[in-house]
């Protein structure tokens, strides 16, 4: 049988495949019957801007390495396998190609034939080979809820309801549906390839690796990297020199935060931006984002800087590493006590503020300010009974936010408590800076509806100049275990005034619960009754707050955990987290005590 270079690709990654025992996994590999019974993995690791990762990234380092100890553990090398068979990015497009009923149907059977196609042409080159194949385990009962579903649908309806029904069938209907959608869900920058119907099987099917690991069109870092004599050079160059050689410097904590934000908060530059009318036309509301719970859940595919550094335990330049990428973290050549999370709680913090502040600063510029989804959606969109807990906003004085005047729009309120934080962690002088900004910015939004747009755009310019230093102040300071244990103390200690919305509180939520789960990680764990107080914080029974995200190939948004979001939303009560809250205050303070 001939076997064309991509069908070669594809077989080899499958036949190749193994997981070295220096590779650090939490789960079980899966079998090689499971590997061809999956469509999302049989697609993606033959794709034109993956399968140079995949030679690496997916099956662990080789012998040789190992036996001449020229192997150093800066990756895994199996980072693609989690990616491919977890991520949900990688069919984000997919799940939301405007199908009609019709289409779904369709579009599943040339989904199966393809992949049967492949498989068997895959199974009789391993068996040529004389690799054993149990054809009877090989199955895709997982093809409908995870390449085609509800959200296709929804998705189509949303497109119908904005531009005409039908409409995204036309060329220039789906032109509009890829440049307000798929920048988000597709991956899309004006420029690429293979995004129209008439291609739609051999297109891009979510977010591929270059997306995020790549800046602009500049592939020299792919050699320097991979090369294994170049590598040994390209370890310990700073983050700005390999950002010159076209990779995206994802070790810088506000890098990242800005590249996952600009999805699950918006830029209107890049086009990424839920307008009103879409929440009008049926999209589903874009929830508040804490960044290393969002990263767990993924799954996280790379190693953190914790692990990274046990890892790199026997390589020579690992205080130099760190050093070069981590300035000013640690006042020794130990990096073994930082608490990473902690610190990027606050930087993801402080970086959600500048977000924010841009899309402030992009609407006034672009003249199309005042979008009600500038504003915090909870601030409208509540039950309307005298005496509410939400007109205590318009009475509480907060040195964040000033009394808002009753009528008007309010900015998004779920950053502000971990936020407070980051700005005290900042140091004095910089806080005071910083509160009287905000103070003037709050000031501007109460005077008028919406506010003036260039005097919103001028303070928040002055604001965020400001906090992109002490972004760069906070991402230099150590964060040991006392102020991981200080910053969980802050938080247990929030105000029931602020956390009125449900992002607001559940935002709160997260990060209590990443700062434990840390300080278990790092063996300066809680004792078990703060930890059982902790775990019940996400309780919706207990408190009216889920926070479990919904993640993985196998969970859909849309319908079910939309409904139930959308019901845990509306009855929210934030009295009941107060009561657990304040009874892990008592538990903390008493923790620390003589």
């Amino acid at each position: 049988m001939m076997v064309c270079k991509r069908q070669f690709l594809l077989l080899a990654a499958i036949a190749l495949w193994s997981v070295s025992a220096n590779a650090q996994d939490d789960r079980s590999a899966p079998t090689l019957e499971q590997r061809l019974s999956d469509p999302v993995y049989l697609a993606w690791i033959a794709h034109e801007d993956v399968k140079g990762c995949v030679q690496c990234h997916f099956r662990g380092p080789s012998d040789e390495e190992l036996i001449g100890g020229s192997f150093v553990d800066f990756a895994r090398r199996i980072e693609m396998d989690r990616w491919l068979s977890q991520d949900k990015h990688t069919i984000a497009r997919r799940r939301v190609e405007p199908f009609s009923d019709e289409q779904s149907e369709a579009e599943l059977d040339a989904l199966i034939r393809r992949v049967n196609k492949q498989q068997e042409t895959a199974i009789a080159a391993l068996q040529k080979r004389n690799r054993r194949v149990d054809v009877s385990q090989i199955g895709f009962a997982k093809v409908p809820e995870e390449w085609i579903g509800p959200s296709n649908i929804l998705s189509r309806r949303i497109c119908d309801k904005l531009w005409g029904s039908g409409s995204v069938k036309t060329e220039a209907g789906y032109s509009k549906f890829r440049d307000q959608c798929l920048t988000c869900h597709g991956g899309y920058r004006p420029g690429d390839r293979g995004f129209d119907l008439a291609t739609i099987d051999d297109s891009q099917l979510g977010i591929d690796c270059l997306y995020c690991h790549q800046v602009g069109e500049n592939q020299k870092w792919i050699d320097d990297h991979s090369s294994q004599n170049a590598a040994k050079n390209w370890r310990l160059q700073s983050p700005e020199q390999k950002a010159n050689a076209g990779m995206r410097d994802l070790v810088n904590t506000s890098n990242q935060s800005q590249m996952c934000f600009d999805c699950h908060i918006g830029n209107r530059e890049k086009n990424m931006f839920v307008t009103h009318e879409m929440y009008a036309a049926g999209h589903p509301p874009i929830p508040s984002i804490e960044l290393q719970t969002f990263c767990n859940e993924m799954p996280q595919h790379w190693q953190s800087q914790s692990q990274l550094w046990k890892s790199l335990s026997n390589y020579q330049g690992r205080s130099e590493y760190f050093r070069v990428n981590y300035p000013g973290v640690s006042t020794t050549q130990d990096y073994s006590g930082t608490f990473w999370n902690t610190r990027a709680l606050m930087v993801a913090a402080l970086a959600a503020r500048v977000q924010w502040l841009d899309l402030y600063i992009a609407s006034a510029e672009s003249h199309q300010w005042a979008d009600y989804s500038l504003y915090d959606c909870a601030a409208c969109h509540h039950e309307l009974r005298s005496h509410s807990r939400r007109q205590q906003r318009y009475l509480t004085i907060d040195p964040l936010r000033q009394p808002s005047a009753p009528g008007r729009p309010r900015q998004n309120e779920w950053p502000d408590v971990v936020l407070r934080i980051a700005y005290v962690f900042g140091g004095k002088a910089s806080l005071t800076k910083t509160l009287e900004l905000e103070t003037k910015l709050e000031s501007l939004f109460n005077a008028t509806p919406f506010g003036n747009a260039d005097d919103v755009r001028m303070t928040a310019e002055e604001l965020r100049s400001h906090l992109i230093e002490a972004i760069d102040t906070v991402e230099r300071k150590p964060v040991p275990a006392s102020v991981a244990k200080a910053v969980l103390r802050g938080l247990s200690t929030t105000p029931e005034d602020k956390l009125l919305t449900y992002d607001s509180a559940r935002q709160v939520v997260w990060a209590i619960q990443m700062v434990a789960k840390e300080l278990r990680d790092e063996a300066a764990s809680l004792d078990a009754d703060t930890e059982a107080i902790i775990a019940k914080l996400g309780d919706a029974e207990l408190t009216g707050i889920e926070s479990k995200l919904p993640a993985g190939r196998q969970q859909f948004i849309y319908p079910d955990e939309l409904a139930s979001d959308l019901e845990r939303r509306s009855a929210f009560e934030p009295s009941r987290l107060k009561r657990q809250l304040n009874e892990l205050h008592q538990r903390l303070v008493a923790a620390v005590q003589p």
